[in-house]
């Protein structure tokens, strides 16, 4: 009786511990919030504040919860965004949304796969949401948000939305882990330290998804063929603390934008490529405790 009863409780600790590791799994990319405004979207005719609070907002996920601060900001801005581009929320919904939905299984494998490459013990969630038409994603130690309206803008097709949204994915979900680590407040926030954040993080993109992502083809293209003029210019300012024109707006002059990343991604890569302890460089770069050191170690100085 007592044998019956131990193998009893053993059995149901063994599911309950199933149970919470396949709803950890399962829930890794979620979906609700995206699937909530789409329903909202499409089955009103006409809508109005009131409706995006109590139906969208007050009913959010912790994704919707991270992305509202500065972004969304209220249900007044987001019905403004919507008025003003009803046709991105429209395409969001009936092209990049549908695609979000096919990948489920490959964005959680996408996941895992930095999780593992970065050796991180908790895994970091990813939302799928509709934000106000002013951001692509955002990242925090509680997860990333991902606004498809913004990402749809570099997709017109079903199957180009899905190459948009793993690269984001698999780009995005390495500043989660980089938000975790203690801020160092003695640390200077200089153009390098921050190409080589965000370009560690389209490295792993690029060493998960075996390929260049879609939103960063341009400026890897432009680069690959400018790549020592580009250097040149970038060195010459790369200890300042003025990001412009390499990060987060135009570049200008015919450039693509964004140049700063595909320089870090090239200095990240030169790093990991020469350092004979591969998880010890990944660990560095994910660190930053001293990008001129690893710019330094790298070697990374192209004619």
């Amino acid at each position: 009786m007592k044998s019956n009863k131990l193998s009893l409780i053993l059995v149901t600790l063994i599911c309950i511990s199933i149970g919470k590791f396949t709803s950890a799994s399962a829930n890794s990319y979620i979906l609700d919030d995206a699937e909530r405004f789409a329903k909202l979207f499409t089955h009103t005719s006409e809508l109005d504040e009131k409706q995006i609070k109590n139906k969208y907002l007050n009913l959010g996920t912790k994704g919707l919860e991270i992305f509202t601060p500065y972004r969304i900001k209220n249900e007044k801005n987001l019905l403004r965004a919507i008025s003003e581009n009803s046709g991105a929320y429209k395409k969001g919904i009936e092209v990049c949304l549908p695609a979000a939905r096919r990948i489920a299984s490959d964005a959680k494998q996408v996941l895992n796969d930095v999780k593992i490459l970065l050796e991180q013990e908790k895994l970091a969630p990813t939302y799928i949401l509709f934000g106000a038409d002013n951001s692509g994603g955002t990242a925090s130690r509680e997860g990333l948000s991902l606004g498809l309206e913004v990402l749809c803008r570099f997709a017109e097709t079903e199957d180009e939305a899905i190459e948009v949204i793993l690269g984001f994915v698999a780009h995005e979900i390495v500043h989660v882990y980089q938000s975790r680590i203690p801020e160092n407040k003695t640390q200077k926030h200089t153009l390098l330290r921050q190409a080589l954040t965000e370009g560690f993080a389209d490295f792993i993109s690029y060493r998960v998804l075996g390929k260049v992502t879609q939103s960063e083809i341009e400026r890897h293209n432009f680069g690959v063929k400018n790549e020592g003029v580009i250097w040149a210019e970038f060195k010459a300012v790369m200890n300042g603390n003025d990001f412009k024109p390499w990060m987060y707006g135009s570049s200008g002059e015919g450039r693509p934008n964004d140049l700063g990343y595909w320089i870090g991604k090239r200095i990240a890569q030169a790093y990991y490529e020469k350092a004979k302890d591969k998880k010890k460089a990944l660990k560095e770069l994910l660190y930053l405790k001293d990008p001129q050191s690893i710019l330094l170690s790298s070697g990374y100085n192209p004619a």
